[in-house]
């Protein structure tokens, strides 16, 4: 294996022995700081090793092990990397505002924040429930909350906040108007429905600068887009009177496909407009959020992520625009088929955006008919041997697919195809086989070509 290969897996080994120091992290980081294409053929295959995520992940928890939960005042706790921690997330925030402020740092007068969680879904939680609603103060009222996207996690946990006090309202898809009609507005750049909306950012800006009535605070929900969302040109278009979080699973991007530890990344802009927080003021009630409830990495989250590539911009990127390249590949070359499939979506199909999977309505959108394309799609993979794996992708590092089910009372669900960073034939394969699966006449021509097809359960 590669001279590369062989230091960063040297030193995750020493890390754990003890043995590691700065010396040599410092320059492992140092050469992988700009991924040139010898750094990033390494990657690829570093990627693919089995023990890879083991390592630092056995890295994490060896670190972890040799500390009881209470925390010591007198022995520090030291990363792989050879710095000091005394709690984990004080190591996990080691990036800084937009992960990192290299790409897109915030311009001059901006001020900005970095707060990580466990996940994203307890950042989601923190923002919306207790910790804006302490920011925003508005006497003798109710204090409104809008939200433009409809993924089901996020609707769930927006429905079960919801209270006489704290109002909940989805916006339609084409309401850009209804956007600006509340104190607090939750954006998904790309909408997790059947339709996969995209919104249309210039449009939305325009409706904005001109609106009497705007948010005062802005949360974008970035884990699909982080990438390629235009965050300093948000931030000018948008003006000075109005706080702007960004907030997304760290897991999902920002781990080359390794998938180490679940992480949610938020990140808080302010110009200190009138009648809004700052940044800082935000980030203070935030972390003391995080410790009262327990929110943060783990130190053993944090030493796993404690490795060069995590939270760099220039690895972020390539990882990511392989995902997203390779997803709009296979939107393109499946969005002709028709039987079982009834359409494809996919934002790219429209040029309006990116998204790292694709959604397929079928023909027959009932829990049976999904069930029985995701075992004929079993099948079908298995017999050609490529990797084609049934189940969710979190760091999209290789191809999988799955039904989601939002509501099962609904009895439908979404069937998700999310290739991942990797090319070559397993890829053309996946599009072999959402072809011929796809391209069959109906779900009785599917059981005839597959006999003794028993449906997947999805209940």
């Amino acid at each position: 294996m590669s001279l590369e290969l062989d230091l960063l897996t040297g030193l995750i080994d020493s890390a754990r022995s003890g043995r590691g120091g700065r010396a040599e992290w410092k320059a492992c980081r140092a050469w992988l700081h700009t991924p040139t294409s010898t750094a990033w053929t390494w990657s690829t295959t570093w990627r693919t090793r089995p023990n890879a995520s083991g390592r630092c992940c056995c890295g994490g928890h060896a670190l972890d092990e040799r500390h009881f939960r209470s925390p010591d005042s007198q022995e520090a706790r030291f990363l792989p990397s050879g710095g000091r921690s005394t709690t984990a997330t004080s190591a996990a925030c080691r990036w800084g505002p937009g992960v990192a402020a290299g790409r897109r740092g915030p311009a001059a007068g901006v001020g900005a924040q970095c707060v990580v969680f466990r996940s994203c879904m307890a950042a989601l939680g923190h923002l919306s429930f207790g910790t804006l609603s302490t920011c925003c103060d508005r006497p003798n009222g109710v204090r409104s909350r809008s939200g433009w996207g409809d993924y089901f996690e996020t609707d769930l946990l927006l429905e079960y906040q919801s209270s006489s006090v704290f109002s909940w309202r989805r916006i339609a898809p084409g309401d850009v108007a209804g956007t600006l009609s509340c104190e607090v507005l939750l954006l998904e750049p790309v909408r997790y429905n059947w339709s996969l909306d995209a919104l249309d950012v210039g449009a939305w800006v325009r409706a904005w600068r001109e609106s009497p009535v705007r948010p005062r605070i802005v949360v974008v929900d970035t884990t699909l887009v982080s990438p390629v969302w235009p965050t300093e040109r948000v931030l000018r278009a948008l003006g000075g009177d109005v706080l702007v979080v960004e907030v997304r699973s760290g897991l999902k991007l920002d781990q080359q496909g390794l998938e180490l530890a679940n992480l949610g990344i938020v990140d808080v802009y302010s110009r200190g407009g009138r009648g809004v927080p700052t940044a800082e003021q935000l980030g203070v009630v935030l972390r003391l959020a995080r410790s009262t409830t327990g929110a943060g990495p783990s130190v053993a989250d944090a030493a796993a992520l404690d490795v060069p590539f995590v939270g760099d911009p220039a690895w972020q990127l390539r990882h990511a625009g392989a995902v997203l390249a390779n997803n709009a590949r296979v939107a393109a070359e499946i969005a002709d088929v028709q039987g079982v499939f009834a359409e494809v979506v996919h934002p790219s199909l429209l040029g309006v955006g990116h998204c790292p999977f694709v959604i397929v309505r079928l023909a027959e959108d009932t829990l049976v008919g999904h069930g029985l394309v995701l075992a004929a799609v079993r099948r079908e993979a298995a017999r050609r041997g490529i990797r084609f794996t049934h189940g969710s992708s979190f760091g999209f590092r290789s191809h999988r697919f799955e039904t989601i089910v939002p509501r099962v009372a609904e009895g439908r669900g979404l069937f998700k195809v999310a290739a991942g960073a990797r090319e070559g034939p397993f890829l053309d394969g996946v599009v072999e086989v959402l072809r011929e699966i796809g391209g069959l006449p109906d779900l009785a021509a599917l059981q005839a070509k597959y006999p003794n097809l028993e449906p997947v359960p999805l209940t």
